[in-house]
């Protein structure tokens, strides 16, 4: 791997030259356009705004962002009224909303329960390049424990269930 300087990466072999042989023509040249066109943008002044637009601009953002926060102040107090007018703010009902409501809401919620599936499925069944749990916690299942060609496991089954 070669960079700008001309150097290479440690433990990779030759220079500049292999580097450009494994290439094809059509890559060198493409490196070539998109260097000419960095070296390019790196000259260039970025455009003044007028001041007159990014006042503007600031003027309706702040207006938007007014708007959107009435709009939320109103949906909490039509859900506060509409709590109170259902019954009790106390009890096991108003504790789980706001168990909820701390957790991010139902959305988050759902989150919650996708990543608890995700990782019991990863647990019970986990990838091969994960190593296996019971054997960094040092249990030792080795064939002597259940020997299968023994039916010492079925007797004693069977004779507990007589």
């Amino acid at each position: 791997m070669v960079d700008k300087t001309d150097r290479h990466a440690p433990g990779q072999p030759g220079g500049q030259a292999d580097a450009e042989q494994s290439r094809g023509e059509d890559d060198l040249f493409a490196d070539a356009l998109v260097d000419d066109l960095f070296a390019e943008a790196r000259d260039c002044r970025p455009v003044e705004v007028p001041v007159h637009l990014e006042q503007s601009i600031i003027r309706e953002a702040v207006a938007i962002q007014a708007a959107r926060a009435a709009a939320v102040q109103s949906q909490g107090a039509d859900w506060a009224k509409g709590r109170t007018e259902r019954g009790s703010t106390t009890g096991l009902m108003a504790q789980l909303r706001g168990v909820i409501a701390a957790i991010g809401g139902w959305p988050a919620l759902g989150g919650l329960a996708t990543a608890s599936a995700a990782g019991l499925w990863i647990g019970l069944a986990p990838p091969s390049f994960i190593p296996d749990p019971v054997a960094l916690a040092g249990i030792d299942l080795s064939a002597s424990d259940l020997p299968d060609d023994s039916y010492d496991l079925a007797l004693v089954l069977s004779e507990e269930t007589e």
